[in-house]
């Protein structure tokens, strides 16, 4: 292979941060009625956000709430649209490993109830939103490892 394992080993986190610090500003921010768009990929902060943030009382200042999961819960209550995720055997994904290793994910078995991956909900919002999870995983890593030969 013509790609350097270092070239894939970076670590698992991109940009580490004090999650519950960057949290707690964007629940300022939601309070102050300067976010207009809030997209939740995947869980339910207005149960899991720590009591005294009061991010249900935040969230509902924000113009248009977006959550994208398997379930309805508490946060697809209080948002305006409500987007199926595709369970994790049903799509094409990548994830990365604590030590930094990267592995493809393959469907196992065919969508049921045509749920949207987190990559096909975040490539709505580009110029290209006609993609599939397969070519947008596929599109990724040819890019990386290109780059990682140069």
């Amino acid at each position: 292979s013509d790609v350097c394992s270092s070239d894939l080993t970076r670590p698992a986190e991109a940009n580490a941060e004090n999650q519950f610090a960057a949290l707690t500003a964007l629940t300022g921010e939601m309070k102050a009625g300067a976010v207009d768009l809030l997209l939740i990929l995947g869980g339910n902060p207005v149960y899991s956000a720590p009591s005294d943030l009061d991010f249900a009382k935040a969230l509902e200042k924000v113009a248009l709430r977006v959550h994208h999961g398997l379930y309805q819960n508490e946060t697809t209550r209080l948002s305006h649209w409500h987007i199926p995720e595709a369970h994790f055997l049903e799509t094409w994904s990548d994830t990365r490993a604590h030590d930094g290793t990267v592995s493809i994910i393959q469907p196992l078995i065919a969508p049921l109830y045509q749920g949207k991956s987190s990559h096909e909900v975040l490539t709505a919002f580009s110029d290209r939103t006609e993609r599939t999870s397969y070519d947008i995983v596929r599109e990724f890593w040819a890019k990386e490892s290109k780059r990682g030969r140069s």
